[in-house]
């Protein structure tokens, strides 16, 4: 038990980090670039572009940690908040729309969602040393944490500006530098016996994809689902807007999405006792079209809000259950490149939700945009559903 609370509270801590910078870096992304005179079809192009880097920067850092001698996950961590660093310092000086603060922005954002891939390769890490960690209580730590930042920033921005926002990210970076230490050295206090795995096992991405068909073919339609839910939480500044709301709506919204999450995260454990992880992980999926049809047909404030219910089906439920389901059917010198995939699908989701979506809030309706995003969702799901492989009930 001591083990298991020395490795849970730090990464605990790391995924508040993550999830509050995300919330910064990525859901107030739509009022920080529109602030400098950004149109929404060039915010998704500069969040497009931050999605695309973070996507594939994540996969390759998992990979090299997995088969370089030498690298370690927490040593990995270090340059992706030091870049932040550098990013946020140089958007202070930033005042208005031109391509130097849309690359800044962009590669802030690149840093900001490449560090969750390392994040994930900790819990790897953790098997493999015979550690226990409590993923679902970690991640509903994330959670709350992202409603909390969520709600305040919300307000500081209303009273203050825009770069109340930059301060904050500031602020969330110590947080991260503080658990990358803490989580760094469980990991390297554990016994030398757990490191038994062989890194000659793990394979190049390209050679896992083509071995693993039918996860590959899960992962495309994991994209589209995300596109649709990404349409939805990147652009929730549009929808409040048309709906009659405004910033601090938006985010109370943002913390009360994040709020219904939390008890499922918390109780995953106990939900998938004697249940099929792929089983939930299936019922998650057609959650998501459900809650996308739910936001296309929700007329005001009071309706999105009860839309926002569905979160604790579809995207909390997910991402309970894709990590023990990709433990379950991916062999263990892989585990890490294939959570760390599954994440980056959601990223990639998120840059085709900024380009498609972009366009469509500027030359269509809200309510006519969040349909389209409902029909992409229902082929993600058509996709998905068959892609996901049975596992054995949990003990």
């Amino acid at each position: 038990m001591k083990q298991t609370r020395s490795l849970t509270l730090p990464f605990a801590l790391g995924q508040a980090g993550f999830w509050m910078s995300l919330c910064i870096a990525l859901s107030f992304a739509a009022v920080h670039l529109k602030a400098l005179g950004f149109s929404n079809t060039e915010l998704g192009l500069v969040m497009a572009a931050g999605n695309i880097v973070g996507a594939l920067l994540g996969p390759v850092l998992a990979s090299l940690a997995e088969t370089r001698p030498g690298m370690t996950t927490a040593g990995l961590i270090w340059p992706l908040l030091a870049i932040r660093a550098l990013f946020l310092s140089l958007l202070l000086g930033c005042t208005g729309r031109s391509a130097a603060s849309a690359a800044l922005y962009a590669a802030y954002l690149a840093a900001a969602m490449a560090v969750n891939s390392l994040n994930l390769k900790f819990c790897v890490d953790a098997e493999r040393l015979g550690l226990a960690l409590d993923y679902g209580t970690a991640r509903a730590v994330g959670s709350l944490a992202f409603v909390l930042v969520s709600a305040l920033l919300g307000l500081l921005v209303q009273r203050f500006s825009y770069r109340a926002l930059i301060w904050a990210g500031f602020a969330v970076l110590l947080l991260q530098a503080l658990a990358n230490l803490w989580t760094g050295a469980a990991l390297g206090t554990a016994p030398l016996p757990g490191r038994t795995h062989d890194r000659r096992a793990a394979v190049p991405l390209p050679a896992f994809l083509r071995a693993q068909p039918r996860f590959t073919l899960f992962l495309l339609g994991s994209v589209l689902l995300y596109v649709s839910h990404n349409m939805i939480t990147g652009f929730l500044i549009n929808i409040v807007r048309n709906a009659g709301g405004d910033e601090a709506v938006m985010g109370y919204m943002n913390a009360f999405m994040a709020v219904v999450e939390v008890p499922v995260m918390l109780l995953f454990g106990r939900l998938s006792r004697g249940r099929r992880v792929s089983a939930l992980l299936r019922f998650s999926v057609a959650m998501f079209l459900l809650k996308a049809l739910a936001f296309a047909a929700a007329p005001g404030i009071p309706t999105l809000f009860a839309a926002n219910l569905l979160q604790a089906p579809s995207f909390a439920l997910y991402t309970s259950a894709i990590v023990p389901y990709v433990s379950a059917v991916i062999d263990r010198e892989n585990a890490a490149k294939a959570q760390s995939l599954a994440f980056s699908m959601t990223t990639l989701g998120a840059v085709g939700a900024s380009l498609f979506g972009g366009w469509l809030y500027d030359h269509c309706s809200v309510p006519l945009t969040l349909l389209i995003g409902a029909a992409v969702c229902a082929a993600g799901v058509a996709i998905c559903l068959p892609a996901i492989r049975p596992t054995e009930r949990t003990s």
